[in-house]
């Protein structure tokens, strides 16, 4: 048996079966809980006329919507964002107000899904409407605390506004592509807990965000996997199947009896916040595929979403090996989310054809063949790299002396794998004897320090009298360390001919 809540709600496209109370409302104050807000028991609802239940001053520090971006079983994630505002928008000025309604349209996060935002419109004193921006929406046990921002100088006074007739209304494309992508969630993790990969969290960035929401699988998949995932989905999508939402009384673990979800098997219980205590407990249901415990804004029936794409994965596409064996991410977008992603892809994908001059449809040929040359000129670099330096190394050979210096100042050899060739063909036509290799590239430090011996304890007391003389008197000037008798280090600040001077005078010294 099912209950209405009084009042009616206005009239909207959402099913007047989709928010399905299982217990007696009428003991339900009239300030409306977390649970039983407008917003999830009509998620298409706009606007709502309401009451101001209380107003405060609001702290100015920024929130952090909730949630993790890491895998913990037994809880949702939401990507972290400190701020509703858009990146890049102006820096809000005015007084922050909490502000609590009877009833509101504006969710204040939850299950993953971040707050909405959206706009308060209330009365001064001489009744004149003025529109205020709702910048978020958070829950405080079972309430629902907008922060409200109050410009200086407003007319509206907003300690006097308790008992006030108030107008909200929400943001409804940020409030449309934080439902879809949740509802997309849903469909997602149920089509791929029934392959046996249950979903371990999940997490979305906050709208205007492209970024791809990602489900968090106990393995990769294959290109094969996911693209079964993403069909499956989205002919449940073209189906338009319906979804609703079962509501019962915090702690009643009575069976909910319902025609429409007979053999549906409950996916998953996430758990509840621990401040929430005295409140309700709301089923996500879509039609023989899910049933799931969830707090967000779901789409009446899938049709809402529209499409939904998985992101391959990171294995070869032609691979029947999953990409990873531990915890990994999948990334999936949806609704206008999908739109906005694919829009932004293919004008990647153009400025990618035309950075190499081929047309989009020959690209992946093209950089391919790009790949290829590059591997293989990378080769024949290396061949020539060390050929070059068995070279340097013959003509360091014949210089006298227990320790032998050679500096380099080219930027094509700047690198240890280089210094390194030279010294061990060094050492094996000087197996008594020490090199010191540096190498400094102008204008782009830092300079390289290479000290090679085979006999380890020379080698060592050779780095450490150089490294001490180009540090001076700052000790972390040069890092680095060895061992077995190769010792290399960095050498920060600029390379001249006071480190040229240094060098000189301790070789000058270990020669004595």
């Amino acid at each position: 048996m099912t209950y209405d809540l009084p009042p009616a709600l206005p009239p909207t496209a959402t099913p007047a079966d989709y928010s399905r109370i299982h217990f007696d409302p009428a003991a339900v104050p009239a300030k409306r809980i977390v649970g039983l807000l407008a917003c999830q028991r009509d998620p298409l609802l706009r606007s709502l006329n309401s009451r101001v239940v209380a107003a405060r001053p609001a702290s100015d520090a920024p929130l952090a919507q909730k949630g993790r971006d890491r895998k913990k079983k037994g809880s949702e994630a939401s990507s972290a964002a400190t701020s509703a505002a858009p990146s890049g928008a102006a820096t809000p000025t005015g007084k922050l107000w909490e502000v609590e309604l009877e009833d509101t349209v504006i969710f204040p996060e939850g299950g993953g899904q971040p707050w909405d935002t959206g706009v308060l419109r209330v009365r001064d004193a001489n009744g004149s409407e003025h529109a205020f921006a709702v910048e978020a929406c958070v829950r405080r046990g079972l309430d629902a605390v907008h922060r409200v921002r109050v410009p200086e100088g407003s007319s509206v006074d907003f300690a006097t506004l308790e008992g006030a007739d108030a107008v909200a209304e929400v943001h409804w494309d940020r409030r449309r592509d934080h439902m879809v992508t949740h509802t997309a969630q849903h469909l997602l993790s149920a089509v791929l807990d029934a392959k046996g990969l249950p979903t371990l969290s999940w997490g979305m960035g906050q709208f205007p965000s492209i970024d791809a929401p990602y489900v968090e699988l106990p393995r990769g998949l294959t290109w094969a996997e996911a693209q079964a995932a993403e069909e499956e989905c989205n002919a449940h999508i073209r189906e338009g199947l319906k979804v609703w939402i079962d509501v019962t009384m915090q702690g009643d673990n009575g069976e909910v009896r319902d025609d429409e979800r007979a053999g549906d098997v409950e996916r998953e219980f996430r758990g509840i916040p621990k401040d929430y205590t005295g409140g309700v407990i709301r089923h996500c249901n879509i039609t023989g595929v899910d049933r799931n415990a969830c707090c967000g804004t779901q789409c009446p029936d899938l049709s809402h979403v529209g499409f939904l794409h998985v992101l391959p994965p990171g294995t070869p596409h032609l691979s029947d090996t999953p990409s990873s064996t531990t915890p990994t991410r999948l990334y999936f977008v949806a609704g206008p989310r999908a739109i906005a992603h694919l829009q932004h892809a293919s004008r990647e994908l153009s400025r990618a054809g035309q950075a190499v001059n081929v047309g989009r449809n020959d690209l992946h040929e093209r950089v391919a063949k790009i790949e290829a040359n590059r591997f293989e000129q990378a080769e024949g670099a290396k061949a020539m790299k060390g050929e070059l330096a068995r070279l340097v190394a013959d003509a360091a050979a014949g210089t006298p002396g227990s320790v032998v210096a050679l500096h380099r100042a080219e930027k094509a050899t700047h690198d240890f794998d280089f210094l390194s060739a030279v010294a061990g063909a060094w050492c094996d036509a000087r197996s008594a004897d020490t090199i010191v290799l540096t190498s400094a590239v102008p204008a782009a430090p830092p300079a390289l320090l290479l000290v090679q011996s085979k006999d380890h304890d020379r080698a060592k007391a050779v780095f450490d009298a150089v490294k001490a003389a180009l540090a001076g008197s700052d000790k972390a000037r040069v890092k680095g360390g060895g061992a077995r008798g190769r010792y290399m280090a960095k050498v920060d600040g600029k390379w001249g001919k006071g480190e040229a001077e240094a060098l000189e005078r301790v070789l000058a010294e270990l020669r004595a």
